[in-house]
């Protein structure tokens, strides 16, 4: 399996998919969506109901982790600006879809040094994408080989 559909498929299952389930499962347990602090997903939840959250979240995750891929598969110059994308949206996605689930646990989300989670977690991305950015173009080129099924 190629580097760019694994990181896909794991930004797009932690990312989009926990992130989901993992709030959807904080608000079952809070009964609303006051620890949110994106007025986009307050407002959506607010306008349609759960389906609008759900909706809402999943087309604007998917427009970025689909940005970030194509970035990665069309411009070899940015390949290393997608693989820093895609990893931090699944490190981020893991780390706020643990932090709401710790809402079920403890009744708080995680915090770190004061930030909520999706503080904590654009900074992961920023810093992911950032250190792909910079990537040597040696460490650029061999994520960027063709998998030897795909050479003949």
């Amino acid at each position: 399996m190629r580097l760019s559909r694994l990181l896909l498929s794991t930004s797009i299952i932690c990312y989009v998919l926990y992130d989901i389930v993992s709030t959807l499962a904080a608000y079952a347990y809070l009964g609303s969506f006051e620890y949110e602090k994106s007025v986009l997903i307050k407002s959506a939840f607010e306008l349609a109901g759960v389906p609008g959250f759900i909706a809402i979240k999943m087309t604007v995750s998917l427009i970025a982790i689909a940005a970030a891929f194509m970035l990665m598969e069309r411009y070899v110059q940015f390949r290393g600006l997608g693989v820093g994308v895609l990893s931090g949206a699944t490190l981020a996605g893991l780390f706020v879809g643990t932090s709401n689930m710790n809402i079920l646990v403890q009744g708080s989300s995680i915090w770190l040094l004061g930030m909520d989670s999706g503080t904590v977690a654009a900074i992961i991305i920023c810093g992911c994408s950032l250190g792909g950015f910079l990537m040597p173009e040696r460490v650029v080129r061999r994520l960027s080989r063709p998998e030897p099924a795909e050479q003949l």
